[in-house]
C-alpha cells in the first residue's frame, strides 16, 4: 500500500456519512499508524509479514465501512422520520414543510407524520405544520377536524389548538375545534393528554373531553355517560363548583365512570373533595396497602391509583409503581 493509496482511502473514508459527537477525537492518525506500521524494508522482503497482517488490514476497514454505512442509515432513517407528506383527493403526494398552512375547501386531504402515522383533514378545515423532526412531530389545528393515527412512543406528536394542546401517547383519535375555538377529543384507542396552564385530562380510548377557549381542561367522560352527568360535568368545567352540582356529578356517576370522578376529585378541595373519593372509592377501592387519605395527599399515589380504575391506561412504569409504594409505607 503506498502513501497514494493511503491518501485515496482516507479521502473515500472522509466521504461516508457519520455522526460524531462533539468533540470527539479524530481516529484516523492512529487507524493510519496500524496499516503503515510495517517498516518499508520489510514490505519487499518479508512477503510473510505482509500476509499476516493482511487479515488485520481488513477487519479496520470492515469495521470503517460498517460503521460508517451505520452512520449513513441511521442520519437517512432520521431524514425520512422528521418528513411529513401532503396526499390529496387525486391520490398526488408532496413534501409538506414546516410553517406550510393547510386549508381544504374543496375536500379533504391526509398528512403521512414521518414514520409514525397519518392525520386526516377534514373538509374546512385549517391545520399548521409547527415542527418535523425525528423527536417531535406538532401541529396546530385552528379550526376544523383532523383524525390522527399514531403508532410511537408517547409525547412525539402534538396538536396545539386555541383552548389546548393534545400530547398523543400512542393512540388514534378524533379532535374537532369549532369557531369559538372549543376543542372536544374523542379517544378511539390508546390515550391523550389535554393538557393547558398546567393542568391536564389524561383520556383514554372510549372517552371523550369538551374543552373550552379560555377555560380549564375539559373533565373526560365516557361516550355512553348520561346527558345529566355531562350537563353537571360541562358547569363543573365552566367553574360552577356548587354543592348541587357535585353532588349532581357524584349521584348519577357509575363505576364505569371512576375515571371521570377520578378527575374531578383532583378539582375540588376540602369537604366536597372527600365526598368525590368516598364515592370513587366505593366504585373502585384505592390500591393495596394504601389508605384513601395518603391517595389524596400525594400526586404521585393519585396516578398509582389511577392504573387501577377501569378502562384507565398505564402511565406508572413498575419501578414508578414499587418505588412510590415503598415511600408511602416509610413517610405515609
Amino acid at each position: 500500500m503506498t502513501s497514494h493509496d493511503d491518501f485515496r482511502l482516507k479521502r473515500a473514508l472522509d466521504a461516508l456519512p457519520r455522526e460524531l459527537e462533539p468533540g470527539s477525537p479524530d481516529l484516523w492518525p492512529g487507524i493510519r499508524a496500524a496499516i503503515t506500521s510495517v517498516p518499508a524494508d520489510d514490505r519487499h522482503t518479508a512477503p510473510h509479514s505482509l500476509n499476516r497482517l493482511a487479515p488485520a488490514r481488513l477487519r479496520v476497514a470492515a469495521l470503517l465501512l460498517m460503521l460508517g454505512a451505520s452512520a449513513g442509515a441511521l442520519a437517512l432513517s432520521r431524514h425520512a422520520a422528521g418528513q411529513w407528506h401532503l396526499i390529496a383527493d387525486g391520490g398526488n403526494s408532496r413534501l409538506f414543510e414546516v410553517g406550510e398552512d393547510l386549508a381544504t375547501r374543496d375536500g379533504t386531504a391526509r398528512l403521512a407524520v414521518g414514520k409514525i402515522g397519518t392525520v386526516d383533514v377534514a373538509h374546512e378545515t385549517d391545520v399548521r405544520l409547527l415542527s418535523a423532526r425525528w423527536s417531535t412531530h406538532r401541529l396546530a389545528l385552528s379550526r376544523g377536524t383532523i383524525h390522527a393515527r399514531i403508532d410511537a412512543p408517547p409525547r412525539l406528536f402534538i396538536v396545539e389548538t386555541p383552548s389546548g394542546t393534545a400530547v398523543d401517547l400512542g393512540c388514534e383519535y378524533t379532535l374537532g375545534v369549532d369557531s369559538l375555538g372549543t376543542s372536544t377529543l374523542v379517544v378511539t384507542s390508546g390515550w391523550v393528554s389535554f393538557e393547558d396552564g398546567g393542568r391536564e385530562s389524561l383520556i383514554p380510548a372510549g372517552m371523550r373531553s369538551i374543552t373550552r377557549r379560555g377555560r380549564v381542561v375539559g373533565t373526560p367522560f365516557r361516550d355512553d355517560a348520561p346527558g345529566s352527568l355531562r350537563a353537571a360535568l360541562a358547569a363543573f368545567d365552566a367553574g360552577d363548583h356548587r354543592d348541587t352540582v357535585i353532588s349532581d356529578i357524584v349521584r348519577r356517576a357509575r363505576p364505569s365512570d371512576a375515571i371521570t370522578l377520578w378527575h374531578v376529585a383532583k378539582r375540588t378541595e376540602s369537604g366536597q373533595q372527600a365526598r368525590v373519593f368516598t364515592r370513587l372509592t366505593e366504585l373502585a377501592p384505592t390500591p393495596r396497602g394504601l389508605t384513601a387519605a395518603q391517595v389524596l395527599a400525594d400526586d404521585r399515589m393519585m396516578r398509582l391509583y389511577w392504573t387501577t380504575l377501569p378502562g384507565s391506561a398505564p402511565i406508572v412504569s413498575g419501578w414508578q409503581e414499587t418505588l412510590w409504594r415503598l415511600w408511602a409505607r416509610i413517610f405515609g
